[in-house]
């Protein structure tokens, strides 16, 4: 019995001197995309099943397999190795009423998802999606927004029309761009405006605003 126990060390002594190995984690890639076909711990993805297998950061494969990334949003870069968590996007109409974008001065929105500026000298609208869905429109400093790395549907469509003021019925003009068009790229279009106007949209996204110089 004594030789016994001096085979086996303490258990409490073990259990209070214990570390947990770490978990490190790999995953399975397309070649030809960069998109991830499977994510695991180290060993559990079979070499001869995958063509290519790399490191992945541990937060992001537990994020994966938490379901709290969808395996489809993240791409490696195959000339970096660098990560890049995306979202695809196919917006929709938020509703089919008719909204009115309210100027800068009247609108108490600081962290607008669409401006427009309208510039009356050049009489051209500027049409730009915030730096935070991957436009060119800046924020405030003080204000940090988290940009995501999106691929805008090609067939999502933004349409606006420029009425008399707070009347939708009397339309000057129209305009009708692809939403894909402005990823990190601003639409200037020449318009028909007269010197008092409003701009009418149905609305994609949540936050619009209007500011005229």
């Amino acid at each position: 019995m004594e030789e016994i126990e001096k085979k086996f060390p303490d258990f409490d002594e073990w259990l209070e001197n214990y570390e947990e190995p770490e978990i490190s984690y790999i995953a399975a890639i397309d070649v030809n995309t960069g998109g991830i076909k499977a994510v695991g711990p180290r060993g559990s993805l079979e070499s001869k099943k995958f063509k290519k297998i790399i490191d992945i950061p541990t937060d992001i494969a537990i994020k994966i397999i938490s379901g709290e990334i969808s395996i489809t949003k993240v791409f490696v870069d195959l000339s970096s190795g660098e990560y890049e968590i995306t979202e695809t996007k196919n917006l929709h109409k938020i509703d089919d009423v008719l909204h009115r974008i309210v100027e800068r001065k009247w609108a108490e929105i600081e962290v607008p998802d669409l401006a427009l500026t309208y510039d009356s000298s050049q009489q051209e609208l500027h049409i730009e999606l915030s730096e935070e869905f991957g436009g060119t429109y800046k924020l405030p400093a003080d204000i940090k927004p988290v940009p995501r790395k999106m691929f805008w549907n090609g067939e999502t469509n933004l349409d606006f029309i420029l009425t008399d003021y707070n009347d939708p019925h009397v339309i000057h003009d129209s305009i009708s761009i692809k939403l894909f068009e402005l990823e990190n790229n601003k639409k200037s279009i020449k318009i028909n405006a007269p010197k008092k106007f409003s701009i009418y949209t149905r609305r994609i996204f949540k936050k619009y605003i209007l500011e005229v110089l």
